[in-house]
């Protein structure tokens, strides 16, 4: 087997799916069996606070990603992608939601933080995923879409991705979620 290493770290705020994308991403590692370890920091998640998850494929030390060593950055809300950006190392990978939330009602430039992420990388795909994931029928699948278009990124085999995904969601939305991921990898 090929070596295969990758520090992907997640970034967002509480309900977009943070924690399910970093389990699929686990799930999938274990289906290929490389080692990965893990770690989530969730702060006021439950009132739409940061949410991080680090996913380390391939390692055998310590669970959280160093500053400066993320090979790729999964950022679903422009700012906190910016928050965590230093933990991209130069020449990483962000893929990048440009869908704000703005957090207790103050209102920033998304620009602003792409600027910021590119002072780290100029590999940033930066779209409104939260506009493709509705076409899905459901903004829920805003994490798996994204995970579609950093899938390119990570060394993991479609299909032992997709095989986590049928694994860590809920039956019923299975479908829509394999759905939005194939529609992820076409961006």
């Amino acid at each position: 087997m090929a070596e295969k290493k990758c520090d992907v770290l997640i970034a967002g705020v509480g309900g977009q799916g943070i924690v399910l994308c970093s389990d699929i991403l686990g799930a999938a590692c274990i289906t290929e069996g490389v080692p990965v370890k893990g770690a989530e920091v969730h702060g006021m998640a439950q009132r739409g606070g940061s949410v991080e998850a680090h996913v380390r494929i391939g390692c055998i030390y310590g669970p959280r990603i160093p500053e400066g060593c993320a090979d790729v950055l999964i950022a679903m809300e422009p700012l906190e992608g910016a928050r965590l950006s230093h933990y991209l190392k130069d020449g990483g990978t962000a893929i990048v939601n440009t869908w704000k939330i703005p957090l207790l009602g103050q209102d920033y430039d998304q620009d602003d933080m792409l600027k910021i992420i590119s002072r780290k990388t100029q590999y940033i795909v930066a779209r409104d995923f939260t506009s493709r994931a509705l076409e899905t029928g459901t903004i829920r699948t805003l994490n798996v879409l994204m995970l579609g278009a950093a899938a390119k990124s990570v060394p993991l085999k479609r299909e032992s991705i997709v095989s986590a995904i049928e694994r860590n969601v809920k039956k019923e939305f299975v479908p829509v979620n394999i759905a939005a991921f194939s529609l992820g990898q076409q961006i």
